[in-house]
């Protein structure tokens, strides 16, 4: 036991921890693309917009709010479209996209997952991984994690999101604080 708790407080160290934090941030954020809740009317009276009356008065048809429900309760087509409707861009421009920024972030989790694996083997087998061995990936895997806020925040900017701009700009910033962690861990290891 005490050799299982040696090796682990040996591994899982800072580096460890922020390549499974992007690894379950992009694979999350860019699964969630791909699960979209669908519109539905909220029946409850609390809820009614407006009413249709009739000529004597009486209320002939109530007008209910309508909300997201699903997987994650948001309709990412729907509010992709929205958005780039206000900029004069058609619907499917819009959806490649959404579902082409999905796939990136995917594929960046995976890389981040493929990191956070590689950081476990042993030293001897990290010297024989190529990319992975001079890091030249594990840079490319934060600098486009960078680029990806990046976007964000200018669509965010550019679609007026200020809630969003703000994640957005709150992540970048933990994107370039960790990057600047690994870089100097490296670099001290070196």
């Amino acid at each position: 036991m005490k050799t299982l708790a040696r090796w682990v407080d040996g591994k899982v160290n800072l580096i460890a921890i922020i390549f499974l934090f992007w690894a379950i941030f992009w694979g999350l954020n860019g699964g969630d693309k791909f699960l979209n809740g669908e519109y539905a009317a909220n029946l409850n009276d609390w809820s009614v917009k407006a009413v249709l009356v009739d000529e004597t008065g009486g209320v002939t048809h109530r007008m209910h709010a309508m909300e997201t429900i699903g997987p994650f309760g948001v309709n990412r087509d729907e509010e992709m479209v929205a958005f780039f409707q206000r900029v004069d861009m058609p619907a499917p421009v819009a959806l490649a996209f959404l579902y082409g920024i999905g796939v990136l972030e995917v594929v960046l989790g995976v890389v981040f997952l493929a990191l956070l694996s590689w950081h476990f083997l042993p030293e001897g087998a990290k010297a024989r991984a190529g990319l992975l061995s001079d890091r030249t990936l594990q840079s490319l895997a934060f600098k486009g994690t960078m680029l990806l806020f990046v976007m964000f925040a200018a669509g965010d900017i550019l679609f007026g999101e200020r809630t969003e701009l703000w994640e957005h700009c709150t992540f970048l910033i933990l994107a370039i604080l960790t990057y600047n962690l690994w870089h100097s861990h490296w670099v001290d290891v070196d």
